[in-house]
């Protein structure tokens, strides 16, 4: 059922259209990849999703964080991301504010404080975590410096006017140091619960080795989605074709009862 519904999450996105200009050679270069020890710098110029200036050390506090990135304006898997991450927490049974902190940086320094909203709005509206989550948008040197401490590696589209970017979560301790590096999409409540205990004893757990995981439109050079929404639909194509299956069925049968 798990990877039914994330079928269907992704489906709406295959529907439409895509262009893309990147080469597979560029692609091999975006990464999700900490170097040792890597720390989110706490004094960068920051804007949140209502307008106000802040800094990653003035949102911090003795909880460890959770920090995804994500291009505000996307249409392809970064809202998906947001709502399975928020579920994830929600069915570990960490309450937001209490055993962790939200964030969510943003990638395009062209997005501000109404696009941070709205996404929020959108993908945590009805989550308690989304009065207790922080969507964050900068000048593009605060959101480079970010990228780089980070060990995140994003490429733009000029031609789509889209980020190719990884999919992940990072757990971070409560001074900024990276303590774990998570899958964007396949967020278990057992991981985030080991990654949480293991952020707030200030240890290093699960890192994803140069985690690859991309949302991005269509793959260039294959004429196809990536890699990763391949393997999903494989994953599911049989469910989905029962599920297509069945509902023209009951079509049929109350077009003949009527």
């Amino acid at each position: 059922m798990r990877h039914f519904l994330l079928v269907l999450a992704l489906l709406p996105m295959l529907c439409g259209s895509a262009r893309a200009a990147l080469t597979q050679a560029e692609l091999a270069r975006v990464e999700l990849a900490p170097p040792p020890g890597a720390v989110l710098p706490g004094d960068l110029p920051l804007v949140d999703d209502t307008g106000r200036g802040v800094t990653i050390a003035g949102l911090r506090s003795s909880r460890p964080s959770v920090l995804l990135l994500a291009d505000f304006t996307c249409t392809t898997l970064c809202g998906t991301a947001l709502g399975l991450a928020a579920g994830a927490l929600e069915a570990a049974g960490l309450t937001p504010g209490v055993d962790y902190d939200f964030l969510v940086l943003g990638l395009d320094p062209r997005d501000g404080p109404a696009e941070a909203a709205a996404l929020k709005a959108a993908q945590l509206g009805r989550s308690p975590i989304g009065a207790h989550a922080h969507f964050l948008t900068g000048e593009p040197g605060a959101l480079s410096a970010a990228q780089s401490a980070l060990g995140y590696h994003a490429i733009f589209d000029a031609e789509a006017d889209s980020y190719a970017h990884p999919l992940g979560a990072l757990i971070l301790s409560p001074n900024g140091a990276v303590a774990a590096v998570l899958g964007g999409l396949a967020l278990s409540p057992e991981e985030l619960r080991l990654a949480m205990a293991e952020a707030t004893g200030g240890r290093v757990g699960r890192l994803v080795e140069g985690l690859r995981l991309l949302c991005y439109g269509l793959d260039p050079a294959l004429g196809v989605y990536n890699a990763l929404v391949k393997r999903a639909l494989g994953v599911g194509t049989a469910a989905t074709l029962l599920a297509l299956g069945g509902f023209i069925l009951l079509l049929n049968r109350r077009r003949r009862q009527g």
